[in-house]
Formats: C-alpha cells, structure tokens, sequence
C-alpha cells in the first residue's frame, strides 16, 4: 500500500525542483538582459532585448503557475483519510492509482505508479465526489473505484 505523506512529499519536491530549475531559468536570462544593455549595436541590440524581455515574461508566467500549483499541494493535508475523491485523495480503481493533487504526471513509489491528477483536469472533475465501489469513465475506459485514503 502506498504512504500518501510519502507520496504527498515525493510530489512537494517534485514541484519544488521544478520551481528552482525554473527560478535558475530566470536569474540567467535576467543576466543576459542586463548583459545586452551595455552593449551598443542598434538595431541588434533592440532585438536581443526585446527577445529577452519575450523570454522572461513566458519564464515569469511559468513561475507563477507552478508557484500557484504549490499553494494547492499546501492546502493539502496528507495525514488525514479521503472518504471520497476530493483534494488529497489517493484513489486506487481496478486499473490504476491516482492521487488528486496537482498534475505532475506519474510518480513511482515503492515500485508502484500512482498519477498525479489536478482537480481541474478532466479526470479530476469526473471523479471529484465519487465513492469507493462508483463507476467512473476515463477516456474511453470504464474503471471500478476499489478503495480511496
């Protein structure tokens, strides 16, 4: 059986790796920005700045997604049952596990694969509410809930 707190921390970092790679992303472009603004060659010069501007607008949206994917995992309190699939739940159907969380894709656990599903996913809201033995379709497949923790 999974350890959801395991679980719930293995996807903390997860996260938060991401968030430093990305945080790292940043700092270099904003040194490559700076690194253009005492260079004087015109039209190029107004070019790479603006490319560079470009690049750290995307990065900094990123970082704000991520950031707001963390707050969610934060409301999160892993040592507490799921009765039903909520936030936090960790969902075990007859053909896979999956933990409503945020989506970070699949985590590997004590030789287990459990997916982590966000609540505004598609399959979130489709199974956000359901009870151990409901029914639930995912995609084309119709999956029985086992057990929820």
């Amino acid at each position: 059986m999974i350890n959801k707190t395991e679980l719930y921390n293995q996807c903390i970092e997860k996260l938060q790796t991401q968030i430093d790679d990305l945080q790292a992303a940043i700092d270099k472009v904003q040194e490559s920005i700076e690194g253009e603004q005492s260079s004087t060659a015109g039209n190029k010069f107004e070019t790479a700045r603006a490319m560079g501007h470009e690049e750290l607008d995307r990065l900094n949206r990123q970082f704000y997604n991520l950031n707001q994917e963390m707050n969610i995992l934060n409301q999160i309190n892993a040592s507490i049952p799921c009765e039903s699939v909520q936030l936090g739940a960790l969902v075990i159907t007859d053909k896979k596990m999956l933990y409503l969380s945020v989506a970070l894709g699949k985590i590997e656990l004590n030789n287990q694969v459990v997916f982590t599903v966000s609540v505004k996913s598609p399959i979130g809201q489709a199974i956000i509410g359901k009870m151990p033995h409901d029914k639930i379709r995912i995609g084309k497949n119709t999956e029985k809930i086992i057990t929820i923790n």
